[in-house]
């Protein structure tokens, strides 16, 4: 059975453009994802963002798919005013 893998790309943005001191929900994003199981992999750098690769593995989802759901039965036909189970009134 193959091994599962998940990767993402995400971009943090920076304070200045040429550097690397992200900005802090960018900081705070990446401390996160490291925090709940991911690992980064790759960086690349832009003027105004890094692209971040990180990737956790583990087991697969056991459902992939969600099971169809079967419509309820249709409603009866409504009464119109009047016409209710007595007959109408007068």
């Amino acid at each position: 059975m193959a091994e599962y893998r998940e990767v993402k790309h995400e971009r943090l943005y920076v304070k200045e453009p040429g550097t690397e001191r992200l900005r802090k929900s960018a900081a705070g994003h990446l401390r996160y994802l490291l925090a709940t199981g991911w690992r980064e992999t790759e960086r690349w750098h832009a003027n105004d963002y890094i692209t971040v690769r990180v990737e956790r593995s583990g087991h697969a989802p056991r459902m992939t798919r969600l099971p169809k759901v079967v419509p309820p039965p249709p409603r009866p036909p409504r009464q119109r005013f009047g016409q209710g189970p007595g007959g109408p009134r007068r």
